[in-house]
């Protein structure tokens, strides 16, 4: 399951945008842009359309039924459930009366389409007032999501396509591990808090992990060699992203989760409360997108291999450098059929992102624009900061001394420039490109002028 195309108008900061998605490889699609543009504006009217796809799964609109009692709400804001999320209020741009979203989806290779239209009374006022008239046009989602209440229904073990929005409040502070009531896994827990990005904590990743650890331990009782197909799944993911994480567990008495990292020649037996905030926000949503994964399709000798669509705000939060620059590639090889789609502010993400799968959004006196860069696969942080972020590589006075180095070059003052370049290179170092570049021609131009 893929998004192929998303049109908007009148969406927050959007007066009208039609925003196209690669369906026919694993590349991810980024978008980039200035603090406010609508980078987390588009994941939202992505996530808002969604989770109708959601609804439909779990409501019947033909028999006003859900398909199952649930454990949790799913919906965000307290929603019914036979309601997906609607466009708000505040989700309507100022100088507009109506908001729309079409979304285009291809899924097993059929094209499905469903549109949502909010309108408000107009009144010469700038005062904002309820939403009046919510429009759903909804016939294509409903032919495609009743196959599959259907299977579901018979217990015929579907695979489900997983939608989860990965918001910038992925925070995890603390690991619980306490666990209310015992519970099995049904195929449409993958849903539960997927689109809730005010509720991005990860907390049932960690109690599903215990619960099912702890029967995999029963039937190990009789069967020393017994893995549990979704927990091998998890710990396969998370040794494939993160390759010096392994053995992810948890330990009874006293009760934690724990990990062993591998540090040079080094194991480390780690509680995941030790590990840095890149890591505590990493691991926890590579295990839940391997956990949604195996659960969302039972019968798949290789869960992992399942479909998906994930939207992952600010992919880079708390990541050092050296991870921006693996996190796509190492997504979309242990999630080879999910869709990601992110927002960033990373010139090292962007490296690993082909030019046609970057959106640079921009404000122009017409409105927002979305449009892609020359290049950025494959090119230097510096580069793609320069040439793609439209954002200078150097701070603004180390790039005027270098100006003004050449100048002085040019004009053939070898002592003035001399003493300048001695500045710079005890300010950021003579290794500079600019500088040795400097140095050569200044050797040069003294040689030649003799």
């Amino acid at each position: 399951m893929k998004v192929k195309r998303l049109e908007l108008k009148g969406f927050r900061g959007f007066d009208e945008i039609v925003l196209d998605f690669d369906t026919s490889s694993q590349r991810p699609t980024v978008f980039i842009g200035n603090n406010g543009v609508g980078k987390s504006s588009i994941l939202d009217a992505l996530a808002i359309l969604l989770s109708w796809f959601i609804n439909r799964i779990y409501y019947d609109p033909d028999s006003d039924q859900l398909i199952r009692n649930i454990r949790t709400q799913v919906n965000l804001s307290e929603k019914k459930l036979s309601e997906g999320f609607n466009f708000e209020d505040n989700d309507i741009k100022n100088s507009s009366n109506q908001v729309s979203g079409l979304i285009f989806i291809d899924y097993k290779s059929q094209e499905t389409t469903w549109k949502l239209t909010g309108s408000r009374f107009h009144i010469p006022s700038s005062q904002l007032v309820p939403l009046g008239i919510i429009e759903k046009e909804l016939d294509c989602l409903n032919i495609l999501t009743t196959n599959l209440r259907s299977q579901i229904r018979k217990n015929l073990e579907p695979s489900l396509p997983i939608i989860l929005h990965c918001s910038v409040n992925r925070t995890v502070n603390k690991v619980d591990l306490e666990i209310q009531d015992v519970f099995f896994p049904q195929i449409l827990d993958i849903y539960e808090n997927s689109l809730d990005k005010l509720n991005v904590d990860f907390k049932n990743f960690f109690a599903w992990f215990r619960n099912t650890e702890d029967l995999e331990n029963e039937y190990k009782v009789d069967n020393s060699d017994y893995q549990d197909k979704q927990l091998k799944a998890v710990r396969e993911a998370i040794h494939k992203l993160i390759p010096e994480f392994d053995n992810l567990r948890v330990r009874r008495n006293p009760l934690q989760m724990k990990v062993n990292k591998t540090i040079g020649k080094k194991v480390e037996d780690l509680n995941i409360n030790q590990l840095s905030d890149g890591e505590k926000c990493l691991l926890p949503m590579v295990g839940d997108i391997a956990r949604r994964l195996a659960i969302a399709n039972p019968s798949l000798d290789d869960p992992l291999q399942g479909e998906g669509i994930v939207l992952i705000d600010e992919i880079e939060l708390h990541l050092h450098p050296q991870w921006q620059h693996k996190i796509i590639p190492r997504l979309t090889e242990t999630f080879p059929n999910c869709q990601f789609i992110v927002t960033t502010h990373s010139p090292q993400v962007l490296s690993h992102v082909q030019p046609e799968n970057i959106y640079i959004l921009q404000s122009t006196p017409n409105g927002i624009i979305a449009s892609h860069p020359e290049s950025s696969y494959g090119r230097d942080s510096n580069q793609i900061l320069e040439n793609t972020m439209d954002s200078p590589s150097r701070n603004e006075k180390t790039t005027k001394d270098i100006l003004e180095l050449f100048r002085l070059i040019d004009r053939n003052d070898f002592v003035g420039a001399k003493k300048l370049r001695q500045k710079i290179g005890s300010e950021i170092g003579f290794d500079e490109p600019e500088l040795l570049r400097a140095g050569v021609v200044i050797k040069r131009k003294e040689i030649l002028g003799k």
